[in-house]
């Protein structure tokens, strides 16, 4: 059964994701400085305990902030000794593309790691070519730690990338789509793949 990994990009969405207790949250917010929010953000995990918090880029702002985890991509990881991440007091989330990069990842000690662009993306240009399904799948065999699949995914494809067994599935631009806690729950809902032992709802 593959979980939401809401992806936004304000703290308007922010509060709307948590209002309706997604189980992830990364707070990927460019048009503003997180600093000022920080104390917002580290009551957040007492207000809305269903919901793991995940700051994207910034190490020490996601430790301020009382986070569950950091994101951080692979020039993110760069900026930080592998000292400073086997030592952080939270989950270590790292963006991977390539075999050498999984690898690199683990060595950090990621507790997760995001693999993509599945398909692709509506929200940047990629330096990655769309992976597919298939090879997501084996990420997901071979992986000893959780896999977030990214990229292009929305409902209308979302099936397919449950089916690989992945354990998140990141929506950013998809997620405008749904503005209240009742269509996010459907969304959530969706992903909840059949046990084998599970026959489908009719």
């Amino acid at each position: 059964m593959a979980e939401l990994y809401a992806i936004v990009g304000t703290l308007e969405r922010a509060r709307l994701m948590l209002a309706a207790k997604v189980p992830y949250l990364q707070l990927r917010i460019k048009d503003r400085p997180l600093a000022p929010h920080v104390n917002e953000i580290a009551a957040w995990a007492r207000e809305f305990p269903a919901t793991r918090l995940i700051v994207n880029d910034d190490l020490e702002l996601a430790v301020s902030a009382e986070a569950w985890g950091v994101h951080l991509g692979q020039e993110d990881v760069m900026r930080y000794a592998p000292s400073d991440l086997a030592g952080a007091p939270l989950r270590v989330g790292i963006s991977t593309h390539t075999d050498e990069e999984i690898r690199r990842a683990l060595e950090l000690g990621a507790a997760a790691i995001g693999f993509g662009p599945v398909f692709a993306s509506a929200t940047k240009t990629l330096a990655h070519e769309p992976q597919g399904v298939a090879r997501l799948r084996e990420v997901v065999a071979q992986a000893p730690v959780p896999v977030v699949a990214i990229g292009g995914i929305g409902p209308e494809n979302l099936l397919p990338v449950a089916e690989t067994g992945v354990a998140m599935i990141a929506m950013i631009s998809a997620l405008e789509r749904f503005a209240d806690s009742a269509s996010l729950a459907s969304l959530m809902a969706a992903m909840k793949k059949p046990e084998p032992d599970e026959a489908p709802a009719e």
